[in-house]
């Protein structure tokens, strides 16, 4: 029979029919887990889903004191009454709302819980503060991206960039340093300096986008080897240090917003490296103060910078 019809139950539960249609019911009490293979979970608290699209953890379903909540986990996406959720994002559910992943439909049931209220909810938030930090950002943008994605197969463009953002997120960490966002075509990742200002971690960027830079012809070899057609891609770097504000826009840690004239000015460099300026990798003028015994450099001269008045003071990273 449809999950719609069965009997009804006065606790919170999820509802699904199983891979033979047979209608089944989960209590829900504390956390329930949804996906694949769900490994290490008890089969009183997971909902297994088999299909090549649910990723191996896809979801985790909670009852809190103020509700039922799900949390995203998967490459794939979760929906919630056929709207997507947002990649890694959490949000509450109320009776009747259904999951929706590889095909299979989730109801929830939780007609007696009270409905959250917002002046609950922001209690139980934690508070966050906003704090200024110092940090050097790395900027990698793929050079000609909106003519090569114009005339290109959006898959060969897919694979491109998920290659090189594979690896260059790979490079950041290998660094120490932190992915913040992918923007399109560029990879935006920073360096905290705790305590202030200190060359090695303007060292650690620098040396971050130097191995970047020096992966892509590795990048286009094995993308050509596995048949794909294409030019070697062109990128340029822009290198910033300076002060910010560390905060969240929301509640989620995904929201995490550095905030700070630093970071924009990392996106101008390097919109401008290998293109108006002659080096693939642009270093502020604090950013060089920080490494210029370590690397060799390029004087760039003051250069004028769209949309910012002024001129900046710019650095290239001499490569061999």
């Amino acid at each position: 029979m449809p999950i719609d019809v069965l009997p009804p139950d006065p606790n919170p539960n999820l509802q699904w029919q199983d891979e033979n249609g047979v209608p089944r019911r989960l209590d829900l009490t504390d956390k329930i887990f949804l996906g694949r293979v769900c490994r290490g979970i008890e089969s009183d608290k997971c909902i297994l889903v088999r299909n090549p699209m649910v990723s191996r953890d896809h979801a985790v379903v909670r009852l809190t004191r103020h509700g039922v909540e799900i949390t995203d986990m998967s490459k794939n996406g979760t929906w919630i009454n056929d709207v997507r959720m947002a990649p890694g994002a959490s949000r509450r559910l109320k009776d009747g709302d259904r999951i929706s992943l590889g095909g299979t439909s989730i109801r929830i049931s939780c007609p007696d819980l009270a409905d959250q209220r917002e002046e609950e909810i922001w209690m139980e938030q934690t508070a966050i503060r906003p704090a200024a930090v110092c940090i050097t950002s790395l900027v990698a943008d793929v050079r000609g991206f909106s003519a090569f994605s114009q005339k290109t197969d959006s898959a060969l463009v897919y694979t491109l960039i998920k290659a090189i953002f594979s690896r260059f997120s790979t490079i950041v960490n290998e660094h120490q340093g932190t992915v913040k966002d992918y923007a399109g075509d560029a990879v935006f990742a920073f360096w905290e300096h705790p305590g202030g200002f200190s060359a090695d971690h303007a060292l650690a960027a620098c040396r971050a986008a130097i191995s970047q830079l020096q992966s892509v012809p590795e990048i286009h070899r094995r993308l050509t080897d596995r048949g794909f057609s294409m030019p070697p891609p062109v990128l340029g770097w822009g290198l910033t240090t300076g002060q910010v504000t560390l905060s969240h826009y929301g509640s989620r840690s995904a929201g995490m917003a550095l905030v700070g004239d630093c970071i924009n000015l990392a996106f101008r460099l390097s919109s401008m490296a290998n293109k108006t300026l002659p080096a693939p990798i642009v270093l502020c003028r604090e950013t060089a103060s920080w490494v210029t015994q370590k690397l060799p450099l390029m004087d760039l001269g003051d250069q004028e910078i769209r949309g910012r008045t002024g001129q900046e003071r710019l650095f290239g990273i001499q490569m061999a």
